[in-house]
């Protein structure tokens, strides 16, 4: 019964409705969790470029092993990533993919063991992302969930940390 109850609420929310919100050429949002950040995105016709600029929490990475020592949780990231975006329910949400580059900067204690001597690491390499992003109807206010990963290709090769995010966008 809580089970159709739930159906038929989210099902209301998605298909009624009289002004539907849709995308429009600029949206700047604030994302939390895996990322923390602040972002910045530039619509096309089926295509966006979204730049982010945050901070990594180390919510997905209890161990902190990196290279012969430690990296410290927290640390600043650039991201940029070309999306492809479909339409749905009358653009009301929209699913998106796409792949980009990312650029972190971050502290790394060489000896775990006396965290008084650290190196600034500039690290970089690959990102991918998917998402969820819903219109609230007529409000140029945006919800979205999204999730993927940042592989590392420098300087260490294929080290992975991944991302889950959700946030508002302000569309204008």
């Amino acid at each position: 019964m809580k089970r159709n109850i739930c159906l038929l609420f989210i099902s209301t929310f998605l298909f009624v409705g009289s002004g539907f919100a849709q995308t429009q050429k600029w949206a700047v949002g604030l994302e939390i969790l895996e990322p923390n950040a602040i972002s910045l995105r530039k619509y096309g016709d089926k295509n966006a470029l979204d730049v982010s600029l945050g901070t990594y929490t180390g919510l997905f990475k209890k161990r902190k092993v990196y290279r012969n020592g430690e990296y410290a949780s927290i640390g600043m990231m650039f991201n940029a990533t070309y999306l492809w975006y479909v339409p749905m329910l009358n653009d009301r949400m929209t699913a998106y993919a796409g792949v980009g580059a990312q650029l972190n900067s971050r502290k790394y204690y060489p000896d775990p063991n006396t965290k008084r001597v650290s190196e600034k690491t500039i690290s970089t390499g690959p990102s991918g992302t998917i998402g969820l992003e819903f219109f609230f109807d007529a409000k140029p206010t945006s919800f979205f969930i999204e999730g993927g990963g940042y592989a590392e290709l420098l300087p260490k090769l294929l080290y992975f940390n991944p991302n889950l995010s959700m946030g508002l966008r302000h569309n204008f």
